[in-house]
């Protein structure tokens, strides 16, 4: 009985720790651009792309000047969160078209969000690199009462970094047309 019931702890251990092993969990989208354009409008593109989405409001923007004359710009740009839908008719729908659902039983999604994290790098050559991940999160009602954080599918990321893109081309024609 006893070595029973040491198996059977052994067995429980194993399979917690097998269900939390690092490759269950989708890993974090990192999106990365390098653009023919300067940092000014390149920052300014981001700016308006998150406009755009529905989030103007940054919870940080910063701008690092270079400590030298003819030195590199950079800044780091965290949108406040972006709220994708609300209500318990479409939440769970916005979820699982942005990512895999959090695993609560029984659990009712009332908000789904999204926040966007961008560092941007001038580069030698006129260049500016532009590196975006995003977090999704939402508030789930009825069991945990909490807000919970997870990955999304990349599909956000991808729509905001051709957002971005696209105001930057805008912005080089328009200065190019001057």
């Amino acid at each position: 009985m006893k070595s029973l019931l040491s198996l059977v702890a052994v067995a429980l251990l194993f399979f917690s720790h097998a269900s939390a092993a690092p490759g269950d969990e989708p890993e974090q989208i990192v999106i990365s651009e390098t653009i023919n354009g300067s940092f000014g409008k390149v920052w300014r593109s981001v700016k308006r792309s998150m406009e755009a989405f529905g989030c103007p409001k940054p919870q940080i923007e910063k701008i690092i000047e270079p400590a030298e004359e003819g030195g590199l710009y950079k800044g780091q740009y965290i949108s406040d969160y972006c709220i994708l839908a609300e209500g318990e008719d479409s939440t769970r729908d916005v979820i699982e078209k942005y990512s895999v659902a959090p695993r609560i039983r029984g659990g009712i999604w009332v908000t789904c969000r999204v926040q966007y994290k961008l560092n941007v790098k001038e580069e030698e050559g006129g260049k500016t690199k532009i590196i975006l991940r995003a977090e999704m999160s939402g508030f789930e009602t009825y069991i945990t009462a909490a807000n919970h954080f997870w990955v999304s599918n990349g599909d956000l990321e991808r729509s905001m970094m051709l957002s971005i893109l696209k105001y930057t081309q805008d912005e080089l024609q328009k200065s190019t047309s001057e």
